[in-house]
Protein backbone atom coordinates (compact mmCIF):
# COMPACT_ATOMS: atom_id res chain seq x y z
CA UNK A 1 0.00 0.00 0.00
CA UNK A 2 1.38 3.39 -0.99
CA UNK A 3 0.85 6.63 0.89
CA UNK A 4 0.20 9.91 -0.94
CA UNK A 5 -0.02 13.49 0.28
CA UNK A 6 -2.94 15.44 -1.16
CA UNK A 7 -2.43 19.06 -2.24
CA UNK A 8 -5.12 21.53 -3.26
CA UNK A 9 -4.87 24.82 -5.11
CA UNK A 10 -7.09 27.33 -3.27
CA UNK A 11 -9.64 28.92 -5.53
CA UNK A 12 -9.61 26.04 -8.01
CA UNK A 13 -12.96 24.56 -9.09
CA UNK A 14 -14.42 22.06 -6.66
CA UNK A 15 -14.47 19.30 -9.27
CA UNK A 16 -11.09 17.97 -8.11
CA UNK A 17 -9.08 19.52 -10.96
CA UNK A 18 -7.00 21.56 -8.51
CA UNK A 19 -5.98 18.51 -6.48
CA UNK A 20 -2.62 16.75 -6.86
CA UNK A 21 -1.48 13.56 -5.12
CA UNK A 22 2.26 13.08 -4.50
CA UNK A 23 3.64 9.69 -3.47
CA UNK A 24 5.65 9.39 -0.28
CA UNK A 25 9.00 7.64 -0.39
CA UNK A 26 11.66 6.78 -2.93
CA UNK A 27 11.12 7.78 -6.57
CA UNK A 28 12.62 5.21 -8.95
CA UNK A 29 11.99 7.35 -12.05
CA UNK A 30 13.87 10.24 -10.42
CA UNK A 31 16.73 7.89 -9.52
CA UNK A 32 16.99 6.23 -12.93
CA UNK A 33 16.18 9.13 -15.28
CA UNK A 34 17.14 12.21 -13.18
CA UNK A 35 17.01 15.17 -15.58
CA UNK A 36 14.36 13.53 -17.79
CA UNK A 37 12.15 13.03 -14.73
CA UNK A 38 12.72 16.63 -13.63
CA UNK A 39 11.88 17.87 -17.13
CA UNK A 40 8.77 15.66 -17.42
CA UNK A 41 7.62 16.75 -13.93
CA UNK A 42 8.09 20.40 -14.94
CA UNK A 43 10.40 21.10 -11.99
CA UNK A 44 12.31 23.88 -13.77
CA UNK A 45 14.21 25.35 -10.80
CA UNK A 46 15.21 21.90 -9.60
CA UNK A 47 16.30 20.97 -13.15
CA UNK A 48 18.57 24.01 -13.39
CA UNK A 49 20.05 23.30 -9.97
CA UNK A 50 20.45 19.61 -10.85
CA UNK A 51 22.35 20.32 -14.06
CA UNK A 52 24.62 22.79 -12.29
CA UNK A 53 25.22 20.51 -9.30
CA UNK A 54 25.99 17.45 -11.42
CA UNK A 55 28.29 19.40 -13.73
CA UNK A 56 30.31 20.91 -10.87
CA UNK A 57 30.38 17.66 -8.88
CA UNK A 58 31.43 15.60 -11.91
CA UNK A 59 34.19 18.03 -12.82
CA UNK A 60 35.59 18.29 -9.29
CA UNK A 61 35.23 14.59 -8.50
CA UNK A 62 36.94 13.50 -11.71
CA UNK A 63 39.72 16.02 -11.21
CA UNK A 64 40.43 15.17 -7.57
CA UNK A 65 39.09 11.63 -7.06
CA UNK A 66 39.59 10.05 -10.46
CA UNK A 67 37.05 8.32 -12.67
CA UNK A 68 35.95 5.81 -10.02
CA UNK A 69 35.40 8.58 -7.47
CA UNK A 70 33.39 10.57 -10.01
CA UNK A 71 31.19 7.55 -10.69
CA UNK A 72 30.55 7.07 -6.96
CA UNK A 73 29.69 10.76 -6.57
CA UNK A 74 27.32 10.51 -9.52
CA UNK A 75 25.62 7.48 -8.00
CA UNK A 76 25.32 9.30 -4.67
CA UNK A 77 23.66 12.26 -6.41
CA UNK A 78 21.25 9.94 -8.23
CA UNK A 79 20.33 8.30 -4.91
CA UNK A 80 19.83 11.71 -3.33
CA UNK A 81 17.41 12.71 -6.10
CA UNK A 82 15.60 9.39 -5.74
CA UNK A 83 15.07 9.96 -2.03
CA UNK A 84 14.22 13.66 -2.31
CA UNK A 85 12.40 13.77 -5.68
CA UNK A 86 8.87 13.68 -4.30
CA UNK A 87 9.77 16.23 -1.64
CA UNK A 88 10.98 18.52 -4.43
CA UNK A 89 7.58 18.09 -6.11
CA UNK A 90 5.83 19.04 -2.83
CA UNK A 91 8.09 22.10 -2.47
CA UNK A 92 7.27 23.19 -6.02
CA UNK A 93 3.54 22.77 -5.41
CA UNK A 94 3.82 24.86 -2.23
CA UNK A 95 5.62 27.59 -4.21
CA UNK A 96 2.72 27.59 -6.70
CA UNK A 97 0.22 28.15 -3.88
CA UNK A 98 -0.95 24.58 -3.26
CA UNK A 99 -1.60 23.58 0.32
CA UNK A 100 -1.51 20.11 1.81
CA UNK A 101 -5.02 19.02 2.78
CA UNK A 102 -4.59 15.40 3.70
CA UNK A 103 -3.20 11.98 2.96
CA UNK A 104 -4.52 9.04 1.00
CA UNK A 105 -3.48 5.42 0.70
CA UNK A 106 -3.96 2.85 -1.99
CA UNK A 107 -2.28 0.14 -4.03
CA UNK A 108 -2.19 2.57 -6.97
CA UNK A 109 -2.64 6.28 -7.58
CA UNK A 110 -6.18 5.68 -8.88
CA UNK A 111 -7.18 3.73 -5.80
CA UNK A 112 -5.73 6.43 -3.51
CA UNK A 113 -7.66 9.11 -5.43
CA UNK A 114 -10.86 7.08 -5.18
CA UNK A 115 -10.41 6.58 -1.43
CA UNK A 116 -9.65 10.27 -0.91
CA UNK A 117 -12.73 11.45 -2.82
CA UNK A 118 -14.95 8.89 -1.04
CA UNK A 119 -14.23 10.61 2.26
CA UNK A 120 -13.96 14.17 0.92
CA UNK A 121 -16.51 16.28 2.79
CA UNK A 122 -16.96 19.09 0.26
CA UNK A 123 -19.55 19.13 -2.48
CA UNK A 124 -18.26 18.56 -5.98
CA UNK A 125 -18.99 21.35 -8.45
CA UNK A 126 -19.58 19.18 -11.49
CA UNK A 127 -21.90 20.18 -14.32
CA UNK A 128 -24.53 17.54 -15.12
CA UNK A 129 -23.95 15.55 -18.26
CA UNK A 130 -26.65 15.95 -20.90
CA UNK A 131 -28.22 12.67 -21.98
CA UNK A 132 -27.34 11.44 -25.45
CA UNK A 133 -30.16 11.70 -27.92
CA UNK A 134 -30.79 8.99 -30.46
CA UNK A 135 -30.58 10.06 -34.15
Amino acid sequence: MRIYTVHELPGAPLDGAGIVLVKEGFSFPAFLLSWVWLLFSRLWIALGLWIGLTAVTSFLAERYLGLEGAMLCSLALQLLLGFEGNDIRRWTLARKGYREIGIAAGASLEEAERRFFERWDRALDVAPVAPLSAP
